[in-house]
Formats: structure tokens, C-alpha cells, sequence
């Protein structure tokens, strides 16, 4: 999923593929539209996806604060 970083929109790469008809580099342009807001915006890089991937998966791994807590006042006499 894309967010669109104008309106906050989340699309698919298929639904902001289509280049605006009005560009003169209608072809290949690479460029990504919100199909809410019509934003353009540059395509985000492989290495940052790798990189945003990476630590949502760190972070959905991680036990939350909360439950740590828990198990702590739970121990505590």
C-alpha cells in the first residue's frame, strides 16, 4: 500500500500507476498519483521499503510495554 503523502490516502502501486494524460512525459514518467487528491509523487525506493519493512516486523516482534508491566505487577508481592 501506498499513503499518499498530501491527503493520507492508502492505495495500491496498480491504482496510482496511471500517468495524467496532461503530462509531457506521458510515458514512463514513473511518477505515482493519489487517485483521491491527484498528488504526484516520486515512487518510494526499494531500500526504504526494505528498510520501513524491516522495522515493522522489529517492532510487531517486540513484547509491548504494556504486557511487560503487566507480568511485573503480577510478580510483585
Amino acid at each position: 500500500m501506498i499513503d499518499c503523502g498530501m491527503c493520507g490516502h492508502a492505495f495500491t502501486p496498480e491504482e496510482g500507476a496511471a500517468c495524467q494524460g496532461g503530462c509531457p512525459m506521458a510515458t514512463g514518467c514513473g511518477m505515482v498519483t493519489c487517485p483521491s487528491c491527484g498528488y504526484e509523487f516520486p515512487p518510494e525506493s526499494k531500500l526504504v521499503t526494505l528498510v520501513t519493512n524491516l522495522l515493522r516486523r522489529r517492532r510487531a516482534a517486540a513484547p509491548s510495554a504494556t504486557a511487560h508491566a503487566t507480568r511485573l505487577a503480577a510478580t510483585q508481592p
